[in-house]
């Protein structure tokens, strides 16, 4: 069993022995109102709300169907929620399609409460769009509820975040980690300065599988495996999947161009088509749905990679 199957498997027990993450369990079980969770980059936020959802419908597994709205729109259905990823990078380019959805949904009488409860995961990513849900928070509190996550928080407009009850998620702290590691990981923890817990197990699991990658110069990259990516054969259908593994430990295009200038350091010619490609691809995101980030990367990618 791999150590993030067995931290997702023990993240219940975690949080219960961490009294400032428990309180959250014990206070908003059975609250019926808008909740925005936010964090930092290296908390399982999608963890914590899986096992609040549990609590709240005091029940043992999800048991969440993919589903397909409007043929392009894949959310998740079961008889408790929606859920919905914006950074979901096969979401369309725009999310004018948000408001009909959300309305078809809560004009039907919810199965199993008084209200709906919608989770919509990186709302920072609604940019023009988050007006229009703006107008639902305002106009239909009576028949839905949201639990909201994000980890730009700053790019959320302050009309929103007033709808919202904020509950902000520190990251685990250095004695928490190794505590975690110790007790229900069994496993030693990689001894690294970073409390983002993912990376903690990522990098954990490295050790396990392939102890003779782990160096100090490897734990310096934001993604260590990308220098022996590079080093391999790959195809296009390989460079596809590195964006995707990228884009869950929510690399963003500057983290992986560091990367890259660290493996291609001593030669001038690649690190300046390093620079110009990254510049280019992270000026287009700017004017851009961030929510295709995902996509973009697997763009960067062909072009330094092929």
């Amino acid at each position: 069993m791999s150590l993030w199957i067995k931290f997702k498997n023990n993240f219940r027990n975690i949080i219960n022995d961490i009294p400032e993450f428990n309180i959250i369990f014990q206070k908003y079980a059975n609250y019926e109102y808008n909740l925005l969770l936010y964090s930092y980059i290296g908390y399982p936020i999608e963890l914590l709300i899986d096992e609040l959802i549990k609590i709240k419908f005091n029940i043992q597994i999800l048991n969440k169907k993919e589903l397909i709205w409007n043929k392009n729109v894949p959310y998740f259905e079961n008889q408790y929620f929606f859920e919905i990823d914006l950074n979901n990078p096969n979401i369309p380019n725009d999310y004018s399609f948000l408001t009909e959805m959300i309305l078809f949904i809560i004009k039907n009488k919810p199965v199993t409460s008084n209200k709906h409860l919608i989770i919509l995961k990186n709302i920072d990513k609604l940019g023009e769009y988050a007006f229009a849900f703006r107008i639902i928070l305002e106009k239909f509190y009576n028949n839905v509820y949201f639990i909201c996550t994000t980890h730009k928080i700053s790019k959320i407009e302050s009309p929103i975040i007033s709808r919202f009850s904020l509950i902000r998620l520190r990251l685990f702290k250095f004695d928490e980690i190794k505590f975690i590691f110790n007790n229900y990981l069994n496993s030693e923890q990689i001894i690294y300065n970073n409390r983002n817990i993912i990376f903690c197990i990522f990098l954990s699991q490295v050790k396990i599988n392939e102890p003779q990658l782990i160096t100090p110069e490897f734990c310096e990259y934001n993604y260590p495996l990308i220098k022996k990516f590079i080093d391999s054969k790959y195809d296009i259908y390989d460079i596809r999947q590195l964006s995707y593994k990228l884009s869950q430990y929510n690399l963003s295009i500057m983290d992986i161009t560091n990367d890259f200038m660290k493996i291609y350091k001593n030669d001038n010619k690649k690190l300046i088509k390093l620079i110009i490609i990254a510049a280019n691809i992270d000026y287009i995101l700017t004017i851009s749905n961030k929510g295709r980030e995902p996509i973009y990367i697997e763009n960067f990618l062909c072009q330094i990679l092929i």
